[in-house]
């Protein structure tokens, strides 16, 4: 996993997800592989998966990094910082 992977699935323990929906156990399971094992690589639907969380609670994600990685990632539009 890269640092902003890691530092994505971190952010993801502090985000409040609701209980129906398959969002708070991708999480933990990616934060699981994160415990097990920090060095290894997550495969695609994983990245995508891990994204798309970043995406949908972005809002309660303090870190600009990884939200502009992940908007980059899920509509595929780069921002500009000014």
């Amino acid at each position: 996993m890269s640092d902003l992977e890691i530092r994505a699935i971190t952010a993801l323990r502090s985000v409040k997800m609701p209980e129906p929906t398959w969002h708070g156990r991708r999480a933990e399971f990616l934060n699981g592989l994160m415990t097990l094992d920090p060095h290894s690589h997550l495969c695609i639907d994983q990245k995508a998966d891990l994204w798309f969380l970043v995406w949908r609670y972005r809002r309660q994600i303090d870190d600009y990094d990884l939200v502009a990685t992940a908007e980059s990632m899920v509509t595929g539009a780069m921002s500009l910082a000014f």
